[in-house]
């Protein structure tokens, strides 16, 4: 990477810019805009998201350039979102996103992390250890089969 990322913690102020980024990043993957309009409010980051979660933007010489986010559910440790700017695609982002992501689990003592991931990001997450557990599968839009891989990462 040509700048080394800060990580901070994301203000509720900067969802609209977060929902932009997870946008950019989905949408790189060429999918159909019927699509991505059916995935919008899983994509959308809140105030309310951001404020009740651990959500991580990376800056690139100041520019927010990729987030994490953080669930605790069903008493495991999520990572929700993990999103970088096509822009910064290939330059070492993601891989230190989800080094922060370890990170900020380890720091709650997570054991491990779940991961629902893009089929296009599974490659990704397996290359950083993480292995396949399951697979969700649904209709999406009611007529298209969907298969999405289910991982985790092993913290201990």
């Amino acid at each position: 990477m040509q700048s080394t990322p800060v990580f901070r913690r994301a203000q509720p102020a900067e969802a609209a810019a977060l929902t932009q980024i997870a946008l950019a990043a989905k949408q790189s993957w060429g999918y159909p805009a019927e699509w991505m309009a059916e995935w919008r409010a899983d994509l959308t980051i809140t105030p309310g998201y951001i404020g009740r979660s651990p959500v991580c933007v990376a800056e690139v010489a100041g520019v927010a350039a990729g987030f994490l986010g953080l669930v605790y559910a069903d008493q495991q440790w999520h990572l929700e979102h993990l999103w970088v700017l096509p822009a910064y695609h290939g330059r070492g982002l993601g891989r230190a996103l989800f080094a922060e992501a370890v990170r900020q689990a380890g720091e709650v003592r997570a054991v491990e992390l779940c991961i629902k991931a893009d089929p296009n990001a599974e490659p990704f997450y397996l290359k950083m250890g993480a292995v396949r557990t399951g697979l969700e599968i649904y209709d999406l839009l009611g007529k298209i089969r969907r298969e999405v891989p289910l991982l985790s990462y092993r913290l201990q």
